[in-house]
């Protein structure tokens, strides 16, 4: 009998395992209805929500949707990752109200807005953990009461989203007492105490304010919390000394402070953090010697300490750093030998960047310990001779030794070296070799300033970036450039400027159409300029100036769609003035040519032109009263910077640039332009530059010269003008003129007045004369620098009396 019971309940509990195993195959969960309706509410504030979230559909279940995690039992919304779905529109925070939510992260996207509830009530904001709202750059969050609500917050990234309008930001996060992780880098923050009476961050870890705007102490309170692991306080203006209490923290592993400007020296104690990992003081003004005690921090992987005010030499403790991976020091008064004991136990050291004074003292058949992937040894005195130990590293990707007292390679076996690096940099040394049989393979070089000399080198598919100016390379440029490659080159940016390159230049562009900025500049180059030129499709910048190009410039680039920059200045080119420009030129630098004929009022369409120079040509006729017209001139504001330099004549003087991005300059000066100036000319308000001298206009100055609130230099000398500029117009010029913290040059010359103003607000001179009936009237002169600027100050101020006087 209790075998034949046993029997049935062993069928019943089979039977029952059986049924419920068929329920859980068949059973599929959905997502409960609130949870769905929070998610349908965010969904309405994404722009373009039916492209970007496709599966989002209004039937269906919600846990299948992109980026929604669920629970396997429940079916509740537990986590929503929508890291980098290109999602723009409002964040709409009513996702808070899913109970079990603990997990959200909208990070990589392009969000503008945050819609955040306020009602405390929401009791259900104790489930988010992780909350990483970073990287939507154009987020403004102007309230953060709301985070307060978050009791279980362990993660939190605000990184890169703009909280500028944040006074309480700190005390809206202080009392997170479950925060692991806070990282508020790039978010346009200004204000931080550097010491708060109550600040509830027991358990944080982690801890990144880097490049916000503080200008205060360090935060000392921070080196308090004595379970954080993580500091990074990099780029920004912090002042001050690092603070001994720092000692207490012993789990430190990563501190970061480069790029402020602590001051003081780096403390002895500091190699005390044998937990150590990762140390930033780069970029400030630490004074004093590098402490040898660094070189107890045995856990040490990254240590930069460069661009300080740091003296002295690098002590040999640092060598027994056996888990140091990159070491980047450099300083202009550090020096001093390195000998093979500053590297003795680095053999797991991958990068190596010193930039200093330093001499090496190292045994010609030295091999390292390491195998680096990284080498830039700037600025040191590594020559004559390339050295031998560079040669054993084989897994370089990058070789930079500019400014290095290198004179000599050998040839052969130096070129085979470097043909797998990626970037090569032998800028600013004196080698000489002979490059027309070498091929460089390198995505990026720099050879600028050196002794090369033969024809240019070969270059393969690979290379991007090349800089061969001033060097001594000699002979035609077509071996270069109508060298077909086999495939579509990769080259960006080419300079071979201030050469010895001769011949014409080449009608083979058609292979290098890739090509963002030419310079061949300061060369011997003659001819004229081929068709080929035209073909370019992603040009910015061509400079050709200081040869002996001659011809029409018939040139027809206006398909050339991002061209900002031209230089023809100081060749033999004639004819008509180009005009065949896209509507992206913002510089026109045409000077010392023989252009003749009008100006042409196609210049006029230009809408971004901030520079035309014109200087020492042939033109003749009025100058186009269309000149108005063109706003970035007038009363557009447009700023471009770009990476080189240029030259440019300004009252007979050739003055040289390597940032023009508020410079607006027109000179139509050295001439035979005639007729009078045209009062559109003066309502250019944006220029900083005029030059209209030795020319021969006539007739009045139109009193609109008094509106060019943004002159710096402005000379209409040797014309013939012939009526006296009022009092009125001469004073609200000087009015503009002052207003200006800069250099300030004016000449102008009538046949009865002459007036000549010279200044330096900042080193608080003025002399400003008037020629009136034979007579110079001083109204002010001071050559001094102590009382000049007391002066100066009270003629600036006569200025603006008179000035307000005579508006009224």
């Amino acid at each position: 009998m209790v075998q034949q019971i046993s029997i049935v309940l062993l069928l019943l509990l089979y039977a029952t395992k059986f049924h419920f195993g068929l329920c859980s195959t068949n059973m599929k969960l959905f997502c409960n209805n609130k949870d769905r309706y929070a998610l349908q509410m965010f969904k309405l504030g994404v722009l373009n929500n039916s492209h970007k979230l496709p599966t989002w559909s209004n039937e269906g279940d919600c846990c299948a949707w992109k980026g929604v995690h669920c629970d396997n039992i429940t079916g509740r919304v537990t986590r929503l990752d929508l890291k980098q779905q290109y999602l723009e529109g409002e964040i709409n925070l009513s996702l808070l109200k899913i109970e079990f939510l603990n997990y959200l992260d909208f990070s990589l996207n392009g969000f503008t807005s945050l819609s955040a509830p306020f009602n405390k009530t929401h009791a259900n904001f104790s489930s988010i953990q992780f909350l990483d709202l970073s990287f939507n750059d154009d987020l403004h969050v102007d309230n953060l009461h709301w985070l307060s609500q978050f009791s279980s917050l362990k993660y939190l990234n605000l990184s890169e989203i703009n909280l500028q309008n944040q006074t309480n930001w700190l005390q809206s996060m202080a009392l997170h007492s479950s925060l692991l992780e806070l990282r508020l880098g790039s978010c346009h923050l200004t204000d931080i105490s550097p010491s708060m009476k109550y600040v509830n961050f027991s358990s944080l870890l982690t801890f990144d304010l880097s490049g916000n705007h503080f200008v205060s102490e360090l935060p000392y309170w921070l080196f308090n919390l004595t379970s954080i692991s993580y500091i990074d306080l990099s780029f920004n203006l912090l002042q001050g000394q690092i603070p001994k209490n720092m000692l207490s923290l012993q789990n430190l592993k990563s501190l970061r402070l480069n790029d402020n400007e602590l001051n003081g020296s780096i403390p002895d104690w500091l190699g005390q953090h044998e937990n150590l990992q990762f140390l930033g003081l780069s970029e400030n003004m630490f004074h004093g010697s590098i402490p040898s005690s660094l070189g107890n921090l045995s856990s040490l992987v990254d240590l930069s300490i460069s661009s300080n005010l740091l003296t002295g030499n690098i002590p040999t403790s640092i060598g027994q750093l056996f888990n140091l991976r990159t070491l980047f020091i450099g300083g202009e008064s550090l020096s001093g030998v390195l000998s093979e004991k500053h590297f003795f136990n680095l053999s797991n050291l991958e990068s190596l960047v010193l930039s200093a004074h330093f001499a090496f003292d190292l045994d010609s058949d030295w091999i390292p310990p390491f195998h680096l992937n990284g080498i830039s040894l700037s600025n040191t005195v590594l020559g004559p001779k390339f050295p031998e130990w560079i040669y054993t590293q084989k897994s370089l990707e990058y070789l930079e030794v500019p400014n290095s007292s290198i004179s000599s390679i050998n040839g052969d076996m130096f070129w085979r070296f470097v043909v797998n690096i990626t970037q090569l940099n032998l800028s600013k040394n004196t080698i000489s070799a002979d490059l027309s049989k070498v091929t460089l393979n390198s995505e990026l070089i720099f050879m600028d300033h050196n002794n090369f000399t033969g024809g240019l080198p070969h270059i393969s598919v690979n290379v991007i970036y090349l800089d061969l100016s001033h060097n001594s390379f000699y002979g035609p440029i077509s071996p270069l450039f109508c060298h077909k490659l086999g495939k579509e080159n990769s080259l960006d940016y080419l300079d071979i400027s201030s050469n010895h390159l001769t011949g014409g230049v080449p009608d083979c562009w058609e292979y290098w159409k890739g090509l963002s900025f030419l310079f061949m500049e300061s060369n011997m180059l003659n001819g004229e300029v081929p068709p080929s030129m035209g073909s370019f499709v992603d040009l910015i910048a061509l400079d050709l100036h200081n040869n002996s190009l001659s011809g029409n410039f018939s040139l027809d680039l206006s398909n050339v769609r991002n061209l900002e920059f031209i230089n023809l200045g100081d060749n033999h080119f004639s004819g008509r003035v180009p005009t065949k420009m896209p509507h992206s030129m913002e510089v026109m630098l045409l000077g010392s040519n023989q252009f003749e004929g009008n100006i042409p009022p196609e210049l006029c369409n230009l809408p971004s032109l901030i520079q035309l120079d014109l200087f020492n040509n042939k033109l003749s006729g009025h100058i186009p009263k269309c000149f108005s017209n063109i706003p970035s001139m007038g009363g557009a504001q447009r700023t471009s910077h770009y990476p080189f330099e240029f030259n440019l004549y300004t009252k007979g003087q050739e003055l040289e640039f390597e940032d023009y991005g508020l410079l607006r300059t027109l000179d139509l000066s050295f001439n035979n332009l005639s007729g009078e100036i045209p009062a559109q000319v003066f309502s250019l308000v944006q220029l900083q530059t005029l030059n209209l001298s030795r020319n021969h206009f006539t007739g009045k100055i139109s009193r609109e010269i008094g509106s060019m609130k943004n002159l710096e230099s402005l000379d209409l000398s040797n014309n013939k003008l012939d009526a006296l500029l009022g009092i009125l117009d001469f004073v609200v010029l000087l009015y503009h003129l002052t207003a200006q913290a800069k250099v300030v040059m004016l000449m102008i010359q009538t046949k009865e007045t002459m007036m000549m103003k010279l200044s330096h607000s900042t080193l608080g001179w003025v002399l400003v004369l008037q020629w009136v009936s034979g007579a110079f009237v001083v109204l002010y002169s001071s050559a001094g620098h102590g009382g000049a600027r007391i002066f100066g100050s009270l003629i600036m101020l006569l200025i603006k009396f008179l000035y307000l006087l005579l508006s009224i």
